[in-house]
């Protein structure tokens, strides 16, 4: 009997959230001092609905990287 291990454990699944998290964040964090940088279209430097919009796009960049990078490494 083999005593390898799962490929996906707890603690793996646990990084690789928290890691989601943080890069999600960083990302958020560059597109919203890309964006915000002067007032766009009714939404302030400093609103809440800026920075709201600036994570999701974030989460959904990298979202992405992760879906992208799961594609080429396990279902192609």
């Amino acid at each position: 009997m083999s005593t390898q291990p799962a490929d996906f454990s707890g603690f793996i699944i646990g990084i690789l959230i928290l890691s989601f998290f943080m890069i999600s964040y960083c990302m958020g964090i560059m597109v919203h001092s890309a964006l915000m940088y002067k007032d766009k279209n009714n939404i302030g430097k400093d609103s809440r609905g800026g920075w709201i919009l600036s994570m999701t796009a974030g989460a959904g960049i990298t979202g992405w990287m992760f879906y992208y990078g799961y594609y080429i490494n396990f279902l192609r």
